[in-house]
């Protein structure tokens, strides 16, 4: 699929020109190519699957590695062929945005619409769902005053809707009668939305999982169902990190077992620090894929064959 995209794009390079005629057909012909990737993600995510019930959990560090720098320079170039189609093609452009990018983007309205969407489908699933509060600190501390950002509205929407709905499930699946709160912080250079629920909380051995790509507490989910599922595939968080860390933002995640969890975004609020971030390729990324598996260097008593933290 990539070798061919590659060598369609290429035949435009020696023709030059920026005249409508030629302009037009790269505009079709990038159209194209965005359908075309359209379910990369899901059919990785399936590839993951099937390499995990055959090797378990037995999986090399060097593949969340790849996956991290694949996935950043997927979203890197849709962003681009995104903004082409939409100054260019048939792609709609929203009243007073720049490309895909909203200067004034209302961070609380975006919030509501996720947690609509990740209402819909825990409803959907279990045929409840848990109230969703949401609220909002501005930096002149009014409580009900409007947050805006200047970011990319499907960047934002889908860390949300990903945050909510694992809160949501891990909420119904506890039985807790708490709701799920959001909170929307405007500060100096950061904004954080924090995604906050009551449900049983994750243990610590297992924090340093969340981010990986072939790891859920979800089982498998159905792949030929035409009900999307609320989770299983694994690729969630690492991909909403991705989105948030794409420009110098991150996605952390706080967690007591047998109380609940708390999962921040956190947006760059100063243009001149909310660059692209994008993987390198030289002889340091080259080596991560050497490395290998790497021996244990700690010991510790009892059973355990390495600490949880390691």
């Amino acid at each position: 699929m990539y070798l061919k995209t590659f060598e369609e794009l290429s035949e435009f390079y020696p023709e030059g020109g920026s005249d409508e005629k030629n302009l037009n057909r790269f505009t079709r012909k990038l159209a194209e190519i965005k359908r075309r990737h359209q379910n990369v993600v899901e059919t990785m995510a399936e590839g993951i699957l099937s390499l995990k019930r055959d090797t378990g959990d037995r999986f090399d560090p060097s593949i969340n590695y790849f996956l991290d720098r694949f996935y950043t320079s997927r979203i890197a170039i849709r962003v681009i062929m995104s903004n082409h189609l939409v100054l260019f093609g048939p792609e709609e452009q929203a009243p007073g945005h720049y490309g895909i990018i909203d200067p004034s983007l209302d961070v609380h309205d975006i919030v509501d619409d996720a947690a609509s969407g990740a209402r819909y489908l825990c409803t959907h699933h279990y045929g409840s769902c848990p109230d969703i509060e949401i609220s909002t600190i501005s930096r002149k501390g009014n409580r009900e005053g409007g947050v805006t950002v200047v970011y990319i509205a499907s960047h934002l929407h889908h860390m949300v809707f990903e945050l909510v709905k694992n809160a949501l499930r891990a909420t119904v699946e506890a039985e807790s009668k708490n709701s799920v709160k959001v909170l929307i912080v405007e500060g100096e250079k950061d904004i954080s939305i924090m995604v906050q629920d009551r449900g049983v909380g994750i243990p610590m051995r297992l924090h340093d999982h969340l981010f990986d790509y072939h790891y859920s507490t979800a089982p498998e989910p159905d792949i030929q169902s035409r009900i999307p599922p609320l989770a299983g595939f694994g690729y969630g968080l690492p991909l909403s990190r991705l989105y948030a860390r794409y420009l110098n933002g991150n996605i952390r995640l706080m967690s007591m077992e047998g109380y609940g969890t708390s999962a921040v975004i956190y947006l760059q609020t100063l243009s001149e620090e909310a660059g692209e971030v994008l993987p390198l390729f030289n002889k340091t990324s080259q080596a991560k894929y050497q490395i290998g598996q790497m021996v244990q260097d700690w010991n510790v008593a009892g059973p355990t064959s390495r600490p949880i933290w390691s």
